[in-house]
């Protein structure tokens, strides 16, 4: 009590020093005052954060406005490829062969500018050398191969196949005799580059005397395929398709023919020095004065071929199967091995 009194007493004093002084006395502040000042706070608050909502707000209308833009750029682009696309078909079918070349070039740039429009070309670009090239074999297939048909074979040869997707890559009963090399220089790399034809369609087809050296045809399908005189000397033909396939007097040496299904396909004299051909399936294949000497044939199954006058010299035929074999006392095995291997004459 004696506290309060005393509080009381200090409160009036000051009251009338106010007074003497012409100040108003001090006063506990009310409700309305403390709510009117949290009114002034929120107030300020919302002020200060009027720019960073029109800031926001502004970045809102611009995303969205980019992403306007982007899509009608991606229309345009796809328009623009569209068009290009149609003028490039509508040169193939010119009577000038220059136009033609420059329908193929203009199909070769939007591929590779356009890497989701390859299977589409690919399609078009086979289409094109099948209807310009079948015929029976013997007619003006003969002649030299025509220059648009090299090109699209070319720009087809020097493709990426990891982009090819669903493209029909279908050559088969085309007529390609004479058909010349379509590697190219790298200059980045200082190499030549191509040829790709991995799991490509060439059954029944006419490569007499194509250059096919160091093309990649692994998976290749080439069953009764002609390839008399053809140059394949470096080519990857791992798990390819050969039955049937003609390929006297071409060159294979240091070929990739691992596993490859050759049933019945002719190799008269054939240079198949230092060929990979390790599980090769070759029954009933002739290899009629076949040069293979190096030539790697592990595991391979020669049961009733051909081997009159072939050259095994130095081959490793390590548990080759050769029985049934055809003339294979005139084959020559110098040097040869033959651990394991079945079929053999006593003497050997």
């Amino acid at each position: 009590m004696t506290r309060l009194n005393t509080m009381a007493q200090l409160r009036r004093v000051s009251d009338r020093r106010a007074r003497r002084e012409g100040r108003r006395p001090a006063r506990r502040p009310r409700a309305e005052d403390r709510s009117s000042g949290n009114r002034l706070q929120w107030a300020a608050l919302a002020a200060s954060s009027l720019p960073g909502i029109a800031a926001l707000a502004a970045l809102l209308f611009t995303w969205v406005s980019v992403d306007q833009t982007g899509e009608q750029v991606r229309i345009a682009e796809r328009g623009l490829v569209t068009g290009r696309f149609n003028a490039a078909i509508g040169n193939l079918a010119s009577p000038a062969v220059d136009i033609r070349l420059g329908g193929i070039y203009g199909l070769e740039r939007l591929m590779r500018d356009s890497p989701d429009d390859q299977p589409t070309v690919v399609t078009v670009l086979t289409a094109y050398v099948r209807e310009h090239t079948r015929g029976p074999a013997g007619s003006a297939a003969q002649a030299r191969l025509a220059t648009d048909i090299q090109a699209a074979m070319t720009v087809l040869a020097n493709r990426d196949p990891s982009r090819d997707g669903s493209g029909d890559f279908d050559l088969r009963d085309v007529r390609l005799r004479h058909l010349g090399y379509m590697g190219r220089w790298d200059r980045a790399h200082q190499r030549v580059i191509g040829i790709n034809f991995p799991e490509a369609d060439f059954s029944a087809a006419d490569l007499s005397d194509a250059d096919l050296g160091d093309a990649g045809l692994a998976g290749a399908v080439m069953a009764g395929t002609t390839l008399r005189e053809a140059t394949l000397t470096g080519a990857q033909l791992a798990d390819a398709v050969l039955t049937d396939a003609d390929l006297a007097r071409s060159r294979l040496v240091r070929a990739d023919l691992r596993r490859i299904e050759a049933a019945g396909a002719h190799f008269e004299d054939t240079y198949l020095t230092r060929a990979e051909m390790a599980d090769a399936r070759l029954q009933r294949a002739s290899l009629v004065r076949a040069s293979l000497p190096g030539a790697n044939l592990r595991g391979a199954d020669l049961r009733q071929a051909d081997l009159r006058d072939a050259d095994f010299t130095g081959a490793d035929l390590t548990g080759a199967d050769l029985t049934g074999a055809k003339n294979l006392s005139t084959a020559g095995f110098d040097g040869a091995v033959l651990k394991g291997a079945r079929g053999l004459p006593s003497q050997q």
